[in-house]
Parts: C-alpha cells; sequence; structure tokens
C-alpha cells in the first residue's frame, strides 16, 4: 500500500488549521490528533502507520509512477494480474493523483497518462502482437456500473475457476493515447461525485 499525503487546502488553511499528518522516511507516517480530555485539557495522541510507501505533498506523480506503477506495466505484460487504483475520502488527491494537473500554470501528468505512454510504447516495439481495451466501472452504495455504457447496472459472478467476472461489462479497443484519455475522461464524467437525500 501507497500513501500520499495532501498538503492543506484553501478552506483549512483559512480557518488557521494545524497538518497533523507528518512523513517520517519512506515507509513511516504519523499522525498527531489534538484530543480533549474529561477535564478539557487538551493533549496530543500520536499514532504511528508503517506502509510499503509514503510520499509527502512535494513528490511529483512522475516520481510515484516510476517507484509503483511502472513496475506493475512492466508486471502486466509478463502475464501478471495487476491492479492500481486510488482509495480516499473526497478532498484527499485522488483525481489530482490519477487524471494529473494540465492546467497552464503547472503541467504534472496522472499516473494514467503517463501509464499509457509506457504501454503504447511496448505495444509499439516488443508487443506488436497484442490490442489493447478498456473498459471503465464504478462501486457505488454496493453495486457496480459501467461508466462506459450508460452507467447501466452491473452484476459480479464468480465462475466456476473461482475468477469474478463483471457480466455485461462493455470493453472498448483503443488504438492510441488521446483515444484511451477521452475514454477515461469521459467515464470520471459520468461516476457518481456526491450524494444527495432529498425529503
Amino acid at each position: 500500500m501507497v500513501i500520499r499525503k495532501r498538503p492543506l487546502n484553501r478552506r483549512e488553511l483559512a480557518r488557521s488549521d494545524q497538518d497533523i499528518i507528518e512523513v517520517g522516511g519512506q515507509q513511516q507516517l504519523t499522525v498527531r490528533e489534538i484530543k480533549v480530555k474529561v477535564d478539557l485539557t487538551k493533549f496530543v495522541e500520536e499514532s504511528n502507520f508503517k506502509f510499503d510507501r509514503v510520499y509527502d505533498c512535494h513528490v511529483q506523480n512522475e516520481s510515484i509512477y516510476l517507484e509503483c506503477i511502472r513496475p506493475l506495466v512492466d508486471a502486466t505484460f509478463r502475464k501478471l494480474k495487476t491492479t492500481c487504483f486510488a482509495y480516499g475520502q473526497t478532498g484527499s488527491g485522488k483525481t489530482f493523483t490519477m487524471m494529473g494537473n494540465n492546467d497552464a500554470q503547472s503541467q504534472s501528468p496522472g499516473l494514467y497518462l503517463l501509464a499509457a505512454h509506457d504501454i503504447f510504447h511496448l505495444l509499439k516495439t516488443s508487443f506488436s502482437h497484442l490490442q489493447l481495451f478498456i473498459s471503465f466501472y464504478e462501486i457505488y452504495c454496493g453495486k457496480v456500473y459501467d461508466l462506459l455504457n450508460d452507467r447501466s447496472l452491473l452484476h459480479v459472478r464468480e465462475d466456476a475457476k473461482g475468477h469474478i467476472c463483471i457480466v455485461g461489462l462493455q470493453e472498448t479497443q483503443v488504438v492510441q493515447i488521446s483515444s484511451l484519455m477521452e475514454l477515461i475522461n469521459y467515464g470520471m464524467s459520468v461516476r457518481v461525485t456526491s450524494f444527495k437525500i432529498y425529503m
């Protein structure tokens, strides 16, 4: 498991919030949480966690890609099953890490684009006999939806060999990076980003 610490956002800075996360080395993360005792005195509770790799907010996506994701791309082409996903609360930096930031001020490609460059390079040079297909699904409130097929409801099954299959998941062939990124951007645009309850 890889952890990436994000910087305080504008609202947190405006409230003069303190950063309670400290990265200590390549695998150590410390959380210093301000708590209040029964007698209303404040104290700091410190919790230490160890991960495969920990990055602070100043590390570029390219470094994370080269250390953590590029080996997965290589392993995939050696017929190993690999998975890369971002998990965390809203505002924790998942979209920036995976999609990057391509505005005029900061050119920081995300892990998807960095992987796409290597995948298509390998397909052109060493694996020209292979084709690339993409599918894109979302797990939301315990249900699975196909993001490239009008958010159709899907069903997850296990076959006789114990392999997990997502029944009806659409696969689309891609032959260039721009097509891949267009499909990813489309899938990102139709996913659920908030949950509202109306009464």
